[in-house]
Protein backbone atom coordinates (compact mmCIF):
# COMPACT_ATOMS: atom_id res chain seq x y z
CA UNK A 1 0.00 0.00 0.00
CA UNK A 2 1.55 3.22 -1.53
CA UNK A 3 -1.46 5.69 0.51
CA UNK A 4 -2.33 6.09 3.62
CA UNK A 5 -5.40 8.41 4.24
CA UNK A 6 -6.10 9.60 8.34
CA UNK A 7 -9.85 11.19 9.10
CA UNK A 8 -9.88 12.22 12.72
CA UNK A 9 -12.93 15.05 14.04
CA UNK A 10 -11.09 16.94 16.70
CA UNK A 11 -10.67 15.61 20.11
CA UNK A 12 -9.46 17.66 22.87
CA UNK A 13 -8.13 14.33 25.07
CA UNK A 14 -6.25 13.39 21.51
CA UNK A 15 -4.41 16.89 21.60
CA UNK A 16 -3.71 16.84 25.46
CA UNK A 17 -1.89 13.45 24.25
CA UNK A 18 0.23 14.94 22.10
CA UNK A 19 1.26 18.28 24.05
CA UNK A 20 1.79 15.83 27.44
CA UNK A 21 3.90 13.59 25.17
CA UNK A 22 5.46 16.36 23.32
CA UNK A 23 6.06 18.08 27.49
CA UNK A 24 7.73 14.64 28.63
CA UNK A 25 9.53 13.51 25.89
CA UNK A 26 10.86 16.36 23.66
CA UNK A 27 10.58 19.41 25.82
CA UNK A 28 14.26 21.05 26.95
CA UNK A 29 12.58 22.45 30.23
CA UNK A 30 11.09 19.83 31.08
CA UNK A 31 14.44 17.79 30.37
CA UNK A 32 16.18 20.69 32.34
CA UNK A 33 13.86 20.46 35.47
CA UNK A 34 14.79 16.62 35.58
CA UNK A 35 17.88 17.88 36.20
CA UNK A 36 17.03 19.66 39.02
CA UNK A 37 15.32 17.19 40.77
CA UNK A 38 18.08 14.83 40.28
CA UNK A 39 20.49 17.29 41.93
CA UNK A 40 18.15 18.43 44.92
CA UNK A 41 17.75 14.70 45.63
CA UNK A 42 21.38 14.57 45.88
CA UNK A 43 21.85 17.18 47.57
CA UNK A 44 19.04 15.89 49.91
CA UNK A 45 21.03 11.94 49.98
CA UNK A 46 24.33 13.98 50.93
CA UNK A 47 22.97 16.25 53.74
CA UNK A 48 20.92 12.42 55.33
CA UNK A 49 24.44 11.00 55.06
CA UNK A 50 26.59 14.06 56.09
CA UNK A 51 28.42 13.40 59.40
CA UNK A 52 30.33 16.46 59.51
CA UNK A 53 27.24 18.25 60.44
CA UNK A 54 26.34 18.74 63.80
CA UNK A 55 23.27 17.10 64.96
CA UNK A 56 21.29 20.89 65.05
CA UNK A 57 22.66 21.45 61.83
CA UNK A 58 22.43 18.05 60.15
CA UNK A 59 18.72 17.75 61.47
CA UNK A 60 17.70 21.72 59.37
CA UNK A 61 20.06 20.24 57.03
CA UNK A 62 18.27 17.54 55.97
CA UNK A 63 14.81 18.49 56.00
CA UNK A 64 15.79 21.29 54.01
CA UNK A 65 16.92 19.24 51.16
CA UNK A 66 14.29 17.29 51.39
CA UNK A 67 12.11 20.33 51.23
CA UNK A 68 13.70 21.52 48.08
CA UNK A 69 13.57 17.92 46.82
CA UNK A 70 9.97 17.39 47.06
CA UNK A 71 9.07 21.08 45.56
CA UNK A 72 10.98 20.49 42.70
CA UNK A 73 9.53 17.10 42.09
CA UNK A 74 6.35 18.78 41.83
CA UNK A 75 7.04 21.27 39.71
CA UNK A 76 6.74 19.24 36.65
CA UNK A 77 3.25 17.50 37.26
CA UNK A 78 2.08 21.39 37.86
CA UNK A 79 3.71 22.30 34.95
CA UNK A 80 2.41 19.94 32.56
CA UNK A 81 -0.84 20.35 33.52
CA UNK A 82 -0.91 23.90 33.52
CA UNK A 83 0.29 24.39 30.17
CA UNK A 84 -1.56 21.25 28.21
CA UNK A 85 -4.54 23.16 29.43
CA UNK A 86 -3.48 26.97 28.23
CA UNK A 87 -2.55 25.72 24.96
CA UNK A 88 -6.32 23.83 24.88
CA UNK A 89 -8.07 26.77 26.12
CA UNK A 90 -6.81 28.77 23.55
CA UNK A 91 -8.82 26.37 20.42
CA UNK A 92 -10.89 28.20 18.84
CA UNK A 93 -14.75 27.52 18.23
CA UNK A 94 -14.24 26.43 14.68
CA UNK A 95 -11.08 24.15 15.69
CA UNK A 96 -13.20 22.42 18.10
CA UNK A 97 -15.48 21.36 15.55
CA UNK A 98 -13.46 20.84 13.15
CA UNK A 99 -12.25 17.44 10.79
CA UNK A 100 -8.65 17.02 9.72
CA UNK A 101 -7.56 14.93 6.80
CA UNK A 102 -4.19 13.99 6.62
CA UNK A 103 -2.77 11.97 3.39
CA UNK A 104 0.41 10.36 3.31
CA UNK A 105 2.35 8.62 0.31
CA UNK A 106 5.69 7.89 -1.03
CA UNK A 107 6.48 11.43 -1.74
CA UNK A 108 4.41 13.54 0.65
CA UNK A 109 1.87 14.65 3.58
CA UNK A 110 -0.90 16.79 2.67
CA UNK A 111 -2.87 18.18 5.40
CA UNK A 112 -6.68 19.88 5.47
CA UNK A 113 -8.85 21.26 7.60
CA UNK A 114 -12.79 21.38 6.70
CA UNK A 115 -12.89 24.70 8.60
CA UNK A 116 -9.32 26.12 6.35
CA UNK A 117 -8.84 26.74 3.19
CA UNK A 118 -6.07 25.34 2.01
CA UNK A 119 -3.98 22.81 2.27
CA UNK A 120 -0.52 22.30 3.88
CA UNK A 121 2.33 20.02 2.37
CA UNK A 122 5.76 18.63 3.11
CA UNK A 123 7.78 15.68 1.89
CA UNK A 124 9.46 12.72 3.86
CA UNK A 125 12.99 15.24 3.60
CA UNK A 126 11.60 18.01 5.82
CA UNK A 127 10.41 14.94 9.07
CA UNK A 128 12.63 15.35 11.79
CA UNK A 129 11.43 12.57 13.35
CA UNK A 130 8.84 9.90 13.62
CA UNK A 131 7.55 9.03 17.15
CA UNK A 132 5.51 5.74 17.44
CA UNK A 133 2.71 5.25 20.56
CA UNK A 134 0.36 2.53 21.19
CA UNK A 135 -2.42 4.97 19.62
CA UNK A 136 -0.53 7.82 17.38
CA UNK A 137 1.76 8.43 14.93
CA UNK A 138 3.43 11.79 16.00
CA UNK A 139 5.37 13.70 12.76
CA UNK A 140 7.72 15.96 14.02
CA UNK A 141 8.79 18.78 11.37
CA UNK A 142 11.04 20.73 13.79
CA UNK A 143 11.67 20.66 17.90
CA UNK A 144 8.31 22.66 18.77
CA UNK A 145 6.31 21.94 15.13
CA UNK A 146 4.48 18.74 14.26
CA UNK A 147 1.39 16.70 13.69
CA UNK A 148 -0.16 13.54 14.89
CA UNK A 149 -2.04 10.60 13.35
CA UNK A 150 -4.59 8.94 15.25
CA UNK A 151 -4.09 4.83 14.31
CA UNK A 152 -7.72 4.01 14.76
CA UNK A 153 -8.97 7.34 12.35
CA UNK A 154 -6.75 5.24 9.10
CA UNK A 155 -9.66 4.68 6.80
CA UNK A 156 -7.40 3.93 4.08
CA UNK A 157 -3.99 1.56 4.67
CA UNK A 158 -3.41 0.47 7.90
CA UNK A 159 -0.57 0.80 10.54
CA UNK A 160 2.05 -1.51 9.17
CA UNK A 161 1.67 0.50 5.56
CA UNK A 162 2.55 3.55 7.25
CA UNK A 163 5.77 1.80 8.99
CA UNK A 164 6.81 0.41 5.67
CA UNK A 165 6.83 3.77 3.96
CA UNK A 166 8.58 5.79 6.83
CA UNK A 167 11.21 2.63 6.90
CA UNK A 168 11.34 3.42 2.90
CA UNK A 169 11.03 7.21 2.42
CA UNK A 170 12.19 8.58 5.51
CA UNK A 171 15.42 10.46 5.64
CA UNK A 172 18.08 8.63 7.80
CA UNK A 173 20.55 11.01 9.80
CA UNK A 174 24.06 11.57 10.01
CA UNK A 175 24.94 8.56 11.53
CA UNK A 176 22.75 7.00 9.32
CA UNK A 177 19.94 5.54 11.73
CA UNK A 178 16.25 6.10 10.85
CA UNK A 179 14.75 8.85 12.73
CA UNK A 180 12.24 6.67 14.24
CA UNK A 181 11.45 6.26 17.98
CA UNK A 182 8.40 3.52 19.66
CA UNK A 183 7.20 4.00 22.82
CA UNK A 184 5.00 1.92 25.66
CA UNK A 185 3.75 -1.53 23.95
CA UNK A 186 5.13 -0.93 20.38
CA UNK A 187 8.82 -0.62 21.27
CA UNK A 188 8.27 -4.03 23.68
CA UNK A 189 6.56 -5.74 20.96
CA UNK A 190 9.68 -4.33 18.26
CA UNK A 191 12.19 -5.01 20.52
CA UNK A 192 10.92 -8.34 20.90
CA UNK A 193 10.77 -9.19 17.27
CA UNK A 194 14.43 -7.58 16.63
CA UNK A 195 15.66 -9.99 19.35
CA UNK A 196 13.72 -13.05 17.57
CA UNK A 197 15.37 -12.42 14.23
CA UNK A 198 18.83 -12.07 15.93
CA UNK A 199 18.35 -15.21 17.61
CA UNK A 200 17.25 -16.80 14.46
CA UNK A 201 20.19 -15.51 12.10
CA UNK A 202 22.64 -16.69 15.19
CA UNK A 203 20.70 -20.00 14.80
CA UNK A 204 20.86 -20.10 10.74
CA UNK A 205 24.96 -18.72 11.17
CA UNK A 206 25.77 -21.54 13.20
CA UNK A 207 24.01 -24.04 11.46
CA UNK A 208 25.83 -23.09 7.88
CA UNK A 209 29.62 -23.75 10.19
CA UNK A 210 28.19 -26.82 11.36
CA UNK A 211 27.68 -27.73 7.66
CA UNK A 212 30.51 -26.45 6.17
CA UNK A 213 32.49 -28.24 9.30
CA UNK A 214 30.84 -31.72 8.28
CA UNK A 215 31.65 -30.96 4.30
CA UNK A 216 35.26 -30.23 5.26
CA UNK A 217 35.13 -33.29 7.66
CA UNK A 218 33.73 -35.26 4.41
CA UNK A 219 36.62 -34.34 2.62
CA UNK A 220 39.13 -35.50 4.56
CA UNK A 221 37.52 -39.21 4.99
CA UNK A 222 37.52 -39.12 1.15
CA UNK A 223 41.23 -39.05 1.12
Amino acid sequence: MDKIVSQSKYSRKQHKDFYKFHLLRRSGTVKFLFFIILLMLYVAISNTFNKDFTIKENTSGILMGWIMFAFSLSIIPILIISRVNNVVKQETPERVKSTEKIEVTKIKFTRSNDTIEGKSVFGWSDIQTICETDKYFYIYLSDDNGVFIVKEDIIEGDVESFRKLAETHLKKDKKGKLPYKRYGQVKKEYNAIKKQEKALKKQEEKIKKQELKNKENEKKNNK
